[in-house]
């Protein structure tokens, strides 16, 4: 199982790129980003909470993606 730096790691990217992309949606409908900062914030960091917090589950039960058992074959 990979260590809690790469955990952390994934949880960064997934938190960050969630935001940029809320962000710019935000940005797109004509909302300031001053007003939207922190809506946008708590979001993408709960959903990429929830996001990492179901790949560590299926990392920690030993359940391999159908990708990875492509590439192994």
């Amino acid at each position: 199982m990979p260590s809690l730096s790469h955990w952390i790691g994934q949880y960064l990217l997934a938190a960050l790129t969630m935001f940029g992309l809320l962000a710019a949606i935000d940005l797109m409908r004509g909302d300031s980003l001053a007003a939207t900062w922190l809506p946008t914030l708590a979001w993408s960091a709960l959903a990429a909470a929830f996001f990492i917090g179901a790949r560590w589950r299926q990392a920690s039960r030993g359940a391999a993606c159908a990708l990875c058992k492509d590439e192994q074959a």
